[in-house]
C-alpha cells in the first residue's frame, strides 16, 4: 500500500469515527448501553467486568502459594468470570451458600458488599435472606441481616 492511500484511509476512518461518536452521543443512555453490549459481543469481550482477585497472593502467597493460586486464579478467576451465570446471580448464590453454612464473618460481609456492587438492591438482599432463613435456619438469617444492614446502610 502506498503512503498516500494509507493516509487517505486513515483520514476517512477518523471522519467516520467522529460521525459515529456524534450519533452515539445523541442516543438515550439505554440505547448506548445496548450498543456497548452488542459491540462487546462483536469483539468477543465479556459483557461484565472481569473479577480480578489478589487476596490469596497478598495474604498467603509466600506461605501457601498453591492455595493462593486456587483462590485468585481458579475460584475468583475462572469461576467468578464464567459467563454462564451473571455476576448478580453468582453473588446471590454465594451469599446464600455462606448463610446456609453459618458463616457470618468478614467473608459474608465481603460477599454481601460484592452483591451490592453487582446490583443486588437492599430489597432483594432482604428477600434473599428471608427466603434462605426458611431453609438454612432463622438464627443464621438474623446474623446475616445484621451484616447486610451494616453494608446497605453505609451508603
Amino acid at each position: 500500500m502506498n503512503f498516500e492511500l494509507w493516509l487517505f484511509t486513515i483520514k476517512k476512518l477518523a471522519q467516520n469515527m467522529e460521525v459515529a461518536k456524534l450519533i452515539y452521543d445523541g442516543l438515550d443512555p439505554e440505547a448506548q448501553k445496548e450498543l456497548q453490549k452488542e459491540y462487546k459481543a462483536y469483539i468477543g469481550e465479556p459483557d461484565e467486568p472481569q473479577i480480578v482477585q489478589t487476596a490469596g497472593r497478598d495474604s498467603l502467597g509466600d506461605f501457601a502459594p498453591a492455595f493462593a493460586h486456587f483462590n485468585d486464579d481458579v475460584l475468583f478467576g475462572e469461576n467468578w468470570n464464567n459467563p454462564d451465570i451473571d455476576l448478580k446471580t453468582r453473588s446471590i448464590i454465594t451469599v446464600v451458600a455462606l448463610i446456609a453454612q453459618g458463616i457470618t464473618d468478614s467473608s459474608l460481609k465481603y460477599h454481601i458488599s460484592n452483591a451490592k456492587e453487582h446490583g443486588v438492591t437492599q430489597k432483594e438482599i432482604a428477600a434473599v435472606i428471608t427466603h434462605t432463613a426458611f431453609y438454612a435456619g432463622w438464627p443464621k438469617a438474623w446474623a446475616a441481616f445484621r451484616i447486610a444492614q451494616e453494608v446497605y446502610e453505609k451508603s
